[in-house]
């Protein structure tokens, strides 16, 4: 997945189709509490954001943005101690990823497996970019509900 022109584009599928592919494997390595969390987070900035007219965002959202990749970039290394438990290791595809969760931790094998972090840095200062992250992150937190994250 990638930024093109200020829209989250893929080359074989959607936001709604990636969200759903991710979520099958990563729900349960999401807490419900960390994802509402870091969702919580970037839906403060989408109340403002929304009301904003001008597709360039203005510094303060822009400087507000960064500020947002930081606390991911902390809450990803804040959790790299976690390894698998006994039935995360029982899903083939974690059971075939533990180096990559081992060595980046959950959250940040999180970011990676769903191009969160990489996106987040892609907005600059475009609101069009803002809101398809937005959509995409609410897609996310849907999955994880719908495939019962713990």
């Amino acid at each position: 997945m990638s930024m093109n022109q200020g829209k989250i584009v893929s080359k074989q599928e959607d936001y709604v189709d990636k969200a759903e592919r991710v979520m099958k494997y990563l729900s349960r390595i999401i807490t419900t509490s960390k994802i509402r969390d870091l969702m919580a987070q970037v839906n403060e900035l989408y109340n403002d954001i929304i009301l904003e007219p001008n597709e360039i965002l203005d510094k303060k959202y822009v400087e507000a943005i960064k500020h947002l990749r930081v606390k991911m970039i902390y809450d990803a290394g804040r959790d790299k101690q976690e390894g698998l438990t006994r039935r995360e290791q029982e899903n083939p595809v974690l059971a075939g990823k533990a180096n990559d969760i081992r060595r980046n931790g959950k959250i940040g094998f999180f970011f990676k497996e769903t191009a969160l972090l990489d996106m987040v840095t892609k907005i600059g200062d475009s609101r069009q970019a803002f809101l398809d992250y937005c959509k995409y992150f609410e897609a996310l937190v849907a999955y994880h509900k719908f495939y019962g994250g713990k």
